[in-house]
């Protein structure tokens, strides 16, 4: 089979250059397939984005992205405009005249973008998150695929605003013909419920992994170090949690919960430190709901955004990790922290029973007395502490970047073979 031309929608690939959190999830997913994608000696990947000249620094400053050319479809559709009219035309002057004009387009293209390709040379259109392009979309031609992450703001029924605007324009481009990775059994079986345009057997589920290479760190000194950056006390244990201030993510019951925890078993020396972005009326919102803060607010320490090389450290120096989210698409989160051989508490909800398996403790995110149980036996049984963090450093052991793509090339190159295989 010949080498399969990918074009690759990088638009969010751009958030490489920006070190906040618009680095997010999503991003690390899109981020981690174009890296593996480039990996595979069967494909040739093109990238599209909506600002080309943006994502042509982005290729100039990352050297991981050599192999990647642009593809400008403005230029690209003129050229084939230029093709069907000297193709259709009987007049000499129009012909020498057009092809002056496809000669002209393809010197700026390559130019600018080091390469020329027309999309009549595209086999597939892949996108890690947004809606496809119409110029892609009306190509019958090109086999279309689509990252499918949650349905969160359908549930929630965010407004179409600005920050969820491609999630509409995504939900509004599905239909029954194009084919689409969910990032979890949960995330396929909601957008059948939701979406009655999908057809449910062109729905694929990959494994996703994490967005840094993370692992366990033994070095106390380092982790120690690192602590230090972000104030919290080297004296001191503490649970993490990484998260925003999303609802979903249930954060008001995990920090209530803790302080019922360490009042109740009169732990002076455990703190609740919270890293992930955050707005700054959240102390606000805490002493709106829980109660007694302002006696225990020393025992929450919100260190804001953590960069990514410190992760790591942050989540090895951690006793447990607790993650009681209400809805997940994934939960790339739960599979940081079971990296880094730390213990996990999260909910039974949505997809994270798919990650956590049986390598910690699942409880239901609406019951006090289930977190602060977990929480004790996290804490003072040893050796179901330890057992836990085994299973879970073997468990992460099976999402991996690799296998993602594994499944992804391998239902590509199954489609365009029946594709071929029909035509014949």
């Amino acid at each position: 089979m010949k080498k399969v031309n990918l074009l690759y929608d990088a638009t969010i690939i751009c958030n490489i250059m920006i070190n906040n959190s618009s680095r997010s999830g999503i991003f690390f997913v899109a981020y981690n397939v174009l890296l593996e994608l480039l990996k595979r000696e069967d494909l040739n990947i093109y990238l599209y984005a909506e600002k080309p000249v943006k994502l042509k620094m982005v290729l100039n400053q990352y050297k991981e992205f050599n192999k990647c050319r642009i593809y400008k479809p403005v230029l690209s559709g003129y050229a084939s405009f230029l093709a069907d009219v000297m193709s259709n035309s009987n007049n000499k002057l129009i012909k020498i005249l057009c092809s002056l004009q496809a000669s002209l387009v393809k010197r700026i293209s390559k130019f600018y973008f080091n390469h020329f390709v027309s999309l009549d040379d595209i086999d597939v259109y892949f996108s890690p998150m947004r809606a496809v392009p119409a110029f892609a979309a009306r190509n019958n031609h090109v086999k279309k695929y689509t990252i499918l992450h949650d349905v969160i703001p359908i549930i929630n029924s965010y407004r179409e605003n600005a920050g969820h605007r491609w999630f509409y324009n995504m939900l509004n481009s599905i239909n029954s013909e194009d084919k689409y990775f969910a990032n979890s059994e949960y995330t396929k079986q909601d957008f059948i419920k939701y979406v009655p345009k999908i057809n449910g057997e062109n729905i694929k589920v990959i494994p996703l992994s994490t967005g840094k290479p993370y692992f366990k760190l033994d070095d106390k000194m380092y982790v120690n170090q690192i602590k230090r950056k972000y104030g919290i006390p080297t004296d001191k244990k503490y649970i993490f949690s990484l998260c925003n201030l999303d609802p979903r993510k249930n954060l008001i019951f995990a920090i209530k919960n803790f302080l019922r925890f360490v009042d109740k078993n009169k732990l002076d020396d455990f703190i609740f430190v919270l890293g992930g972005a955050h707005f700054y009326d959240f102390v606000e919102i805490m002493n709106k709901n829980i109660e007694d803060l302002g006696k225990n607010q020393e025992k929450i320490l919100r260190i804001g955004y953590v960069a990514d090389d410190d992760m790591s450290a942050l989540y090895s120096g951690a006793e447990m990790f607790v993650f009681p989210s209400l809805y997940e698409g994934f939960g790339i989160p739960v599979l940081e922290a079971m990296k880094c051989g730390l213990p996990v508490i999260c909910s039974n909800a949505s997809s994270l029973p798919e990650v956590i398996g049986d390598c910690g403790i699942q409880i239901n995110p609406y019951s006090d007395d289930e977190l602060i149980s977990a929480m004790e036996k996290m804490y003072y049984d040893r050796e179901f502490r330890e057992n836990c963090i085994a299973k879970g450093l073997e468990r992460a052991k099976l999402f991996t970047w690799k296998k993602c793509v594994d499944v992804i090339e391998n239902q590509i190159k199954k489609d365009l073979e029946y594709e071929n295989f029909s035509s014949n």
